[in-house]
């Protein structure tokens, strides 16, 4: 019996699918469908229920599910004891926010580099709430967002904290004084996308300041609202650690205001299954490198 039609059992079952099994293990439908009627062969039964449109196991596929999942996760966790890790090979799909990727991001992607040459990162930089739906749909293996993704089949690992600080470009001529949120209201704001904590936060302070409505223009990309801020399109609330160029080159200044934000709590989150051993590793890798 042959391990790779085994995990392409198990991922027909994850994915709901042969062709998102087939997407998932960059082969071809064909080739799913080939190796689980090998596997059923082997095994002289048959696996899946081919009556119905959706997947769905027979009692012999479900019974199977369980082995097939303590085999696989046995012979990672097998290869990660045993073998050099400089041999550990495959594919890791990792989901990022910007922000991590404006700090110490590339620091990390190094790091698993040189520690395993021979894994290949698929790297996805997306929202908190894009990268909460691709773990919840699998279509990752794991995140660094903020977090913690409040769901039991999730492991989830403090990584860092950055405050936030209010900050405009000095073309807005803003007061070189301590400013309240009444004072900026008649600004124009940038921010993170409707729906994440940042906007919801700016927008909600100025709510519970009974404040005209505000103009908040938002953006999924950091780079650009970052980008927009030095060109004075708005005013913006950012974490100190990715705009300390700007900030150094005189494009943006930090803004006393007398109102404070919490500050963005990342986690490394994954899936707690343990199927896939060497996300424990790359959770510890990204935790030392964050804390440093």
């Amino acid at each position: 019996m042959r391990l790779k039609n085994l995990e392409t059992f198990v991922t027909v079952v994850k994915a709901g699918s042969f062709r998102a099994a087939a997407e998932r293990l960059y082969t071809t439908q064909p080739a799913i469908s080939a190796r689980i009627a090998a596997l059923e062969e082997n095994l002289g039964v048959e696996l899946f229920d081919r009556s119905k449109r959706q997947v769905s196991l027979k009692p012999k596929g479900l019974e199977l599910l369980s082995y097939a999942e303590c085999i696989l996760k046995m012979n990672a966790e097998m290869e990660l004891a045993i073998a050099d890790r400089s041999s550990y090979s495959g594919l890791i799909r990792l989901g990022s926010s910007e922000t991590l990727i404006h700090t110490w991001g590339p620091t990390f992607l190094d790091k698993v580099r040189q520690t395993y040459p021979k894994i290949t990162i698929e790297l996805e930089v997306d929202t908190t709430l894009g990268l909460r739906n691709s773990l919840a749909n699998q279509e990752i293996d794991i995140a660094f967002l903020m977090g913690p993704v409040s769901e039991p089949s999730m492991r989830n690992r403090d990584l860092c904290s950055y405050p936030l600080v209010w900050v405009a470009s000095p073309e807005m001529n803003l007061p070189d004084k301590p400013l309240s949120l009444s004072e900026l209201a008649g600004y124009p704001m940038l921010s993170y996308p409707r729906k994440t904590m940042p906007y919801i936060a700016l927008r909600d302070a100025f709510r519970e300041a009974s404040l005209p409505s505000v103009r908040i223009d938002c953006s999924s990309s950091l780079a650009t609202i970052i980008h927009l801020a030095t060109h004075g399109a708005g005013i913006s609330v950012l974490p100190r650690e990715v705009i300390e160029k700007p900030i150094s080159s005189g494009e943006l200044r930090i803004i006393e205001v007398d109102y404070d934000f919490p500050a963005l709590e990342f986690t490394v989150t994954y899936p707690s299954s343990g199927m896939v051993p060497i996300l424990d590793l790359l959770a510890d890798m990204a935790v030392e490198i964050a804390n440093n």
